[in-house]
């Protein structure tokens, strides 16, 4: 038996194929905000999510094989007996940005981007380990993948692919680094031992017996974000993924890991030791919708959608800016905030709702535009994942915001669908050959050259506005 499950911000989500049909079972755990910096989760709530969906797998063979995908840039605080004192600190959470100017004054900004090709941010390893320190007793760091696999296994590891996703691995000897770790004050045996993607664990006798199976093993995969690359195959630089769901990214494979030489507009993850991924993510995708729906007391998302088609391109002259948690790729300014401009006693909610959906899409256009300088690349296949794609008003929008057209495939669950490939792998499997059969285009968005062109000049504007309130977010 084969399955997959990915462990994602909000939920986690189980994947198998059962009777010939796909199944897709899903379970929720909560997000804290103790302050407007700090995003926190239970990792234990986490793991009795993951183990709650486990045993929902059929009991078809006595062996189970299960691959995992997991969000990235999430660390959590063990004791020498690998049990939390720290809550998990998602990729949200930005209280450690106090440590990342110190050491961005200390080092220069691309000391550490050019060991790692992840950028100085208060979501990376090295900033949210030094608050660790400070405010915890903390032994050992790790994602919340490596502390799942090591309840389940007894094995304290990680896998290449989160790693690449710390802020403290080398991207080019794929192993941690030692200049790094010296900086932030960590040995190596407190963080987990590095490992491919396609490496088998063996649970705990005691864990497969609960299961109901003779044996499981754990396939590690890899991160979120890149399995949904490996999920849809798109594995060249003609290929893109887009996702907008929480948070949003843009994301092109390439066979070598690459990094911006003019600034620091990027990051470069792996999917394994020879496919890396060169992308950007934003901070505020869905999410955005989620503060709308509960500030403007709209029943659901569907409506924010519906009131969104009411008002004409350009929102009616708003413009919103949606920091609303800070700023991730390409200016990776942390502090910046929502800004909503242009606002008149004439708007109505409809503006600011489409507004909203402008002001993502254009957050998407500035990575689209990074990802293709950097990498001196411009796929001519863009594949759209995540919660988005259920409106096919805002995958629109988004295809003449881009100037691109977009496609939309019959698969739902990308990443915990690439972490079952990845399993598929490890196991000799033709993985061609399965997603040949079980990838099927289902729509595709083609751009409007009219709306593409009122876009770009909006797009403009965006940036100008961008651009004016740094300052102000920035001021001493």
């Amino acid at each position: 038996m084969i399955a997959a499950i990915d462990i994602g911000t909000e939920s986690a989500r189980l994947m198998f194929k059962s009777n010939g049909e796909w199944k897709v079972l899903k379970k929720s755990y909560r997000i804290f905000f103790p302050s407007p910096e700090a995003v926190e989760q239970d990792p234990e709530e986490i793991l009795s999510a993951v183990y709650y969906l486990l045993k929902q797998i059929p009991k078809e063979g006595d062996v189970l094989y299960v691959g995992m995908s997991s969000v990235f840039h999430s660390v959590v605080g063990l004791d020498e007996d690998f049990n939390p004192v720290t809550p998990l600190l998602n990729w949200v959470d930005r209280r450690s940005y106090r440590e990342k100017e110190e050491l961005e004054k200390k080092y220069g900004t691309r000391f550490f981007y050019e060991r790692t090709a992840c950028p100085l941010h208060p979501m990376y390893w090295p900033s949210k380990i030094l608050w660790m320190k400070k405010n915890s007793d903390s032994k050992k760091f790790c994602s919340i993948k490596a502390f799942i696999v090591n309840k389940l296994t007894g094995e304290f590891v990680e896998e290449l692919s989160l790693a690449s996703g710390t802020g403290m691995m080398n991207i080019h000897s794929l192993e941690w680094d030692d200049e790094i770790l010296g900086i932030v004050g960590v040995k190596k045996e407190n963080l987990p031992e590095l490992k491919s993607p396609y490496a088998q664990l063996k649970a705990k006798e005691e864990v497969a017996k609960e299961l109901g199976f003779r044996e499981v093993y754990l396939v590690l995969g890899g991160g979120d974000g890149v399995m949904t690359n490996v999920g849809l195959n798109a594995m060249d630089p003609n290929s893109a993924t887009v996702t907008i769901g929480t948070s949003g990214a843009f994301r092109v494979v390439l066979d070598r890991p690459v990094i911006d030489r003019e600034g620091i507009s990027t990051w470069c993850y792996l999917i394994d030791e020879k496919n890396y991924v060169l992308g950007g993510a934003i901070n505020n995708g869905g999410i955005v919708l989620m503060w709308l729906k509960d500030v403007m007391k709209f029943d659901s998302y569907d409506e924010i959608i519906e009131e969104a088609k009411k008002s004409s391109i350009g929102a009616n002259g708003l413009v919103f800016l949606p920091f609303l948690n800070g700023e991730r790729a390409p200016h990776w300014r942390e502090r910046y905030r929502g800004v909503l401009v242009g606002l008149a006693s004439s708007h109505r909610r409809s503006d600011i709702a489409r507004a909203a959906l402008e002001g993502i899409c254009f957050r998407i256009k500035d990575i689209y535009n990074a990802v293709k300088k950097v990498g001196n690349v411009d796929p001519v296949r863009i594949v759209a994942t995540g919660g988005f794609t259920s409106s096919p008003y805002w995958v629109q929008l988004l295809a003449d915001v881009l100037g691109k057209d977009i496609t939309v495939t019959n698969v739902e669950n990308p990443s915990a669908f690439g972490a079952y490939v990845m399993a598929l792998k490890s196991l000799g499997e033709s993985v061609e050959e399965f997603l040949e059969k079980e990838v099927h285009v289902e729509q595709v968005f083609r751009c409007d050259p009219e709306r593409n062109e009122k876009y770009e000049q909006l797009y403009d504007d965006y940036r100008f506005l961008y651009e004016k309130l740094v300052d102000y977010f920035y001021r001493e």
